[in-house]
């Protein structure tokens, strides 16, 4: 999860360092933003057991 994260990260780094436009740039940072909201429910609704119900 952390490597997808610091890999969006830098890819809109690196969109920002060659200038690209600001549509480029703001699209790569909502594909980041909601790949982190996923991951981040997936992780919280997976747990460590997902077999247990309460």
């Amino acid at each position: 999860m952390d490597t997808l994260i610091f890999g969006g990260l830098l890819a809109t780094l690196i969109a920002m360092y060659r200038e690209s436009s600001r549509t480029v740039v703001l699209a790569a940072w909502w594909v980041l933003l909601l790949a982190v909201v996923l991951l981040t429910a997936h992780y919280v609704t997976g747990g460590p057991a997902p077999t247990l119900s309460y």
